[in-house]
């Protein structure tokens, strides 16, 4: 069932005040495994509604049928606001910038031999831009969030799996082939060469995604949440496996701040989210790096990859005209 809210919010409160001349919509939508949230504005950076579906799965990637019908009911409801001009999706995959294709998306079944951009355009009335759902998160931090005055960002979303989005000079890094921020594959521990062939999802990833944790917790079955909270009630089993993930988060966040050194790190995602959870990761960063590394929360939560979504759209199309 859809559940739609209709709300006026400033989207993009750091934008200059001059209205825009001329009537549109922008979609945006963040797909995950769990559920789909699409947002919409106007050219004006003005949240005009959201909405939110669980995920569909099944054969034949029901999930674009669906992302599409999302779009359109929004953009039905405001079409006294303008036509649709750009949609702009995020999809837990690495997107090629070149062939526009999705891969390494080990936790929903989307197809990774068409462009989805493609598929989705072929059911609506405007371009479609696919991103990586942790890099649109990264971009909201970078335009709306925590980075807003920053040069530089990572975000990093630790929850069912770990991603990063990198953002410099306000441009998103995807690497030649779109696969920037892989975090979940890093080649960390004793001996790679011969852990990476066994791998679940990655050696990183591994170490520290949902599964990572519950396996650290008794019998492996308690949810992440209820980890967390026993460990808030004084549960030191709790304590002890939180303190394991962030020891080993730690590792991997070093490693982006050696290479990468971004002005701020932004942590989102059900895991990385929680202060208690940064707290640890930041006392484990100080004995691995000679200098202090900044580490927020995420300031706009589980709409991030939505917001991201629409002001990648809303950055699109102002670069086109500028053009």
């Amino acid at each position: 069932m859809s559940n739609i809210s209709t709300i006026a919010p400033d989207l993009r409160p750091a934008v200059d005040n001059r209205r825009a001349s001329v009537s549109g919509l922008i979609a945006g939508v963040d797909l995950g495994g769990t559920k789909v949230l699409a947002g919409l504005s106007d050219l004006n950076g003005v949240l005009l509604a959201k909405m939110e579906e669980p995920t569909a799965h099944g054969e034949g990637a029901p999930v674009l049928k669906q992302i599409v019908r999302m779009i359109l009911t929004l953009a039905e409801r405001h079409h006294d606001r303008g036509p649709l001009l750009r949609a702009v999706v995020g999809v837990p995959s690495a997107v090629s910038p070149s062939t526009g294709l999705a891969s390494l998306s080990p936790n929903l079944a989307i197809p990774a031999d068409q462009p989805l951009a493609g598929l989705l355009e072929a059911g609506l009335p405007c371009g479609v831009i696919v991103e990586n759902d942790v890099n649109l998160a990264a971009f909201a931090e970078a335009t709306l969030g925590r980075a807003r005055d920053c040069t530089s960002v990572a975000f990093i979303a630790f929850g069912t799996g770990v991603g990063m989005g990198l953002v410099i000079d306000g441009r998103l890094f995807r690497g030649h082939h779109g696969r920037a921020g892989e975090l979940g594959l890093l080649p960390l521990g004793a001996d790679p060469h011969d852990a990476a062939p066994k791998a679940r999802a990655g050696l990183f990833e591994d170490q520290v995604d949902s599964p990572a944790i519950r396996s650290l917790y008794r019998d492996g079955t308690v949810p992440v949440s209820e980890i967390f909270l026993r460990a808030g009630s004084g549960d030191p089993e709790a304590s002890a496996a939180i303190a394991a993930l962030a020891k080993s988060a730690s590792v991997g966040l070093a490693s982006i701040q050696a290479v990468f050194d971004p002005a701020l790190m932004v942590l989102g995602g059900g895991i990385g989210s929680r202060p208690e959870f940064i707290e640890l990761v930041s006392q484990h960063m100080s004995s691995l790096l000679p200098f202090a590394v900044q580490i927020e929360p995420t300031s706009l939560g589980p709409e991030a990859g939505m917001r991201g979504a629409l002001m990648l759209g809303l950055h699109e199309l102002s670069s086109q005209k500028a053009a």
